[in-house]
């Protein structure tokens, strides 16, 4: 009787029936989404380093991207290597209370699930938000909007909300059910990325003047004009003058790079429903990085360089194009479109492309560039129900939080209560990427700081990013901790993967833990990251309205802590005898 209380019984309940395939596809549709179709473009704008002073002619955002991905792989390696020797649901969440300690394991995984349940939300709404307004604009011939009264940010909301209604039931009826529709999610926008990227390389002088003056009634000229424009306040050049030059621009590009790699480690959340996955976990892993950061390197420069050139001019002793002076007017905040006179839509990848392709007379084809758009978007909504809710299922399993969590339906093998609960934490997301809740939205017509400061589209929500990097800081430091601590022998002894033995895992997780920690160090410190602590001035009457968002983590993080100790107090379960076990299978 007593074994029976270990846990909240002898089995998960779960099956182990994710293949290998789907495991890969797990982790590139939980990392490929929004951001990486206008990263480049995004970065150039926000960071306008003029063309001729790239490195090797590399755009400062490729070479993030080379660089994010080489952390990135660090840290993959690393987390394989403990996903294997525990290769259970729940992933890092089973890994640090085993070898870290429990209170840290919980931490950890309520800041991760926070991040990933909220993101369902965001994302659901980013998904009509792209198809109405950024990826099929009026240049396209598609001009979606809002049906007649019905406010945008409202619109926006209550579509998010029906997003995360069905995919929550289709995550009710297991893991079965959700493959096979994130496999049919996947393979379209993957197969069409071939055509994306035949589309970019038709990008030259001719076809895009061609396609700017077909949909947008524009020339290159033009952009590049406004964006150089000496008599426009607060124009290009000062901005420019603010970089650092190359280093200051690839650092800056840094946030954006690691920002679209979260979630290269999502397969870790299913561990125990992968199919041998002591053995398929590192491979699957490993295969889906080098995928992401190939892809993200590749779209990132050939993207860049379909438009570099085009309309170029010198100012000074800097060279400019379309390339940097679109990406300024959409992302660089100082001078708009709008504000210039041109049309208000930004660059992404899709509009590259759809210019291209109207150029050479594939225009009636761009729909397909809406197909691929969205579906890159909402296959990221699958892996974050079947993350999010796994580790939910390994702290109830654990009963560091109430037991019908870890509850497994017996037909489907869902645990159905964990996924129910991430569909309702996916609500906050929807407030906040349709901006109902901002000042002067439909939810806030008074202009209340303090709810758009924790529920609105720039407030502390934003931050979740450095939830999910402190969660891999710690997963990675238990590689750091595994070969060295003695009572964790039997973990150690029993790892199917110990590169170099003791030594060689020690500095493979010292490797992975400090690219985790210069990941947060980008996050907390430097200009444009979530908490920009050095811009802060701590004398300031507005100091805590500028750290909100620190103080929002903090709030949660305590929040966490005081459901974790609660809990334990209640239950008066003895945690010091579960957490000297692995869960069973």
């Amino acid at each position: 009787m007593a074994e029976e209380k270990l846990f909240v019984r002898k089995a998960t309940g779960l099956v182990r029936e994710i293949g290998a395939i789907t495991a890969i596809i797990i982790v590139m549709a939980n990392t490929i989404g929004l951001g990486w179709q206008k990263r480049v473009f995004q970065y150039t704008g926000l960071a306008p380093l003029p063309e001729n002073q790239y490195w090797a002619g590399i755009p400062p955002m490729t070479m993030a991207f080379i660089v994010g991905g080489i952390a990135v792989l660090l840290s993959v390696l690393a987390v394989a290597v403990l996903a294997a020797a525990m290769p259970r649901s729940g992933g890092g969440y089973v890994v640090i209370s085993r070898i870290i300690g429990p209170v840290w394991g919980f931490l950890a995984a309520w800041l991760e699930f926070l991040s990933i349940a909220w993101s369902f939300g965001i994302i659901a709404v980013a998904v009509f938000e792209g198809l109405y307004f950024i990826i099929g604009p009026v240049a396209f011939g598609l001009n979606f909007r809002p049906p007649a009264g019905i406010p945008t940010d409202e619109f926006l909301f209550l579509v998010g909300i029906l997003l995360v209604v069905i995919f929550t039931v289709i995550g009710v009826f297991g893991i079965k059910l959700t493959g096979l529709l994130l496999q049919a999610m996947f393979w379209v926008p993957a197969v069409l990325t071939f055509y994306v990227f035949g589309l970019l390389t038709q990008a030259n002088n001719t076809t895009i003047l061609s396609g700017m003056q077909n949909v947008l009634g524009v020339t290159p000229g033009n952009y590049v004009a406004a964006a150089t424009n000496a008599t426009l306040a607060n124009n290009l050049q000062s901005q420019v003058a603010g970089i650092g030059g190359y280093a200051g621009a690839f650092t800056t590009c840094l946030i954006g790079a690691y920002f679209a790699y979260i979630g290269y480690a999502a397969s870790t959340f299913v561990a125990g429903e992968i199919k041998e996955a002591n053995k398929a976990l590192p491979k699957t892993l490993a295969i889906a990085s080098v995928l992401i950061i190939a892809l993200y390197v590749s779209i990132s420069l050939v993207g860049a360089y379909a438009l570099k050139g085009i309309g170029q001019v010198t100012v000074g002793n800097n060279t400019y194009s379309l390339l940097t002076a679109w990406s300024y007017l959409s992302y660089g905040g100082k001078v708009t479109l709008a504000s210039v006179g041109l049309p208000t839509v930004k660059l992404w990848t899709t509009t590259v492309a759809g210019l291209a392709g109207s150029g050479i007379s594939l225009g009636s084809a761009n729909v397909l560039l809406v197909v691929f758009g969205v579906f890159w978007v909402a296959n990221d909504i699958p892996p974050f129900i079947l993350t999010a809710s796994r580790i939910l299922f390994a702290m109830s399993f654990d009963r560091v939080l109430p037991a019908p969590l870890a509850n497994v339906n017996d037909r489907f093998h869902s645990p159905i209560n964990a996924v129910i609960i991430v569909g309702i934490v996916a609500l906050l997301g929807c407030f906040s990427e349709s901006a109902i809740l901002d000042p002067g939205g439909t939810f806030n017509p008074g202009k209340n700081a303090a709810i758009a400061a924790i529920l609105g589209s720039g407030g502390g929500v934003q931050i979740t990013d450095f939830y999910d990097s402190f969660f891999f800081t710690l997963f990675t430091l238990s590689l750091v901790i595994l070969p060295l601590r003695a009572s964790k022998r039997q973990i150690f002894d029993t790892a199917p993967y110990k590169p170099g033995g003791k030594w060689g895992m020690l500095i493979l997780g010292l490797a992975g833990f400090g690219a985790n920690l210069f990941v947060d160090y980008e996050f907390v410190w430097p200009q444009g990251s979530d908490f920009a602590l050095s811009q802060v001035n701590w004398a300031s009457s507005t100091l805590l309205s500028d750290i909100s968002a620190v103080i929002f983590t903090i709030v949660v993080a305590i929040l966490g802590i005081v459901v974790y100790y609660v809990h334990r107090m209640r239950r008066g379960i003895n945690y010091s005898t579960i957490f000297a076990q692995i869960p069973p299978e």
